[in-house]
């Protein structure tokens, strides 16, 4: 099965791409574990899931086992974030940092779509970095995966159904 991931800085319109890939396009998809984690969190009652001791850990299972739930004849897989985008949020000095490290090194995808972060972003409660922040984490995702020998394919800003059509104009 061929992966191919979306990744980009916060609030970039990467989870919007992925489930009209899904909707409109009849694609497999895998959406962000870490947004469905803090939201599932918060909603249990806890406001910054993201400073809990095994967050980073509870991640990575998530979306190893979403990985692992994939339809077994499916050609393709399109994926929202994965486990690399963690290294972005998660430094050397981290507990969880060598778990990613090894963790990313396992994973091949044929291609990875670095979507541009839209005119206008939104903050919220499971997703609190401001623009500036955004930018940064967008520049390292390149970073991560441009180390991990990947090809990136850049999905500028626009319409939702013109960067759904980029996507698929080059995978």
């Amino acid at each position: 099965m061929e992966e191919y991931l979306l990744t980009g800085g916060p609030g970039s319109g990467k989870s919007s791409i992925i489930l009209y890939l899904e909707a409109y396009c009849g694609e497999h998809i895998i959406r962000e574990a870490a947004e469905d984690r803090i939201r599932l969190r918060q909603a249990m009652g806890v406001s910054a899931p993201w400073t809990e001791k095994e967050h980073q850990n509870k991640i990575i299972d998530l979306q190893k086992l979403r990985k692992g739930r994939v339809h077994p004849d499916a050609a393709r897989v399109f994926i929202d974030r994965d486990i690399p985008d963690g290294l972005a949020y998660n430094g050397p000095e981290t507990e969880v940092y060598q778990r990613l490290v090894s963790e990313s090194s396992a994973q091949k995808y044929k291609k990875v779509f670095l979507v541009e972060l839209l005119d206008e972003t939104q903050n919220s409660n499971y997703r609190p970095e401001n623009r500036e922040e955004a930018e940064r984490l967008g520049a390292k995702m390149k970073e991560i995966y441009s180390g991990l020998g990947c090809e990136i394919v850049r999905v500028p800003a626009g319409a939702l159904e013109e960067r759904a059509k980029v996507i698929l104009e080059n995978l």
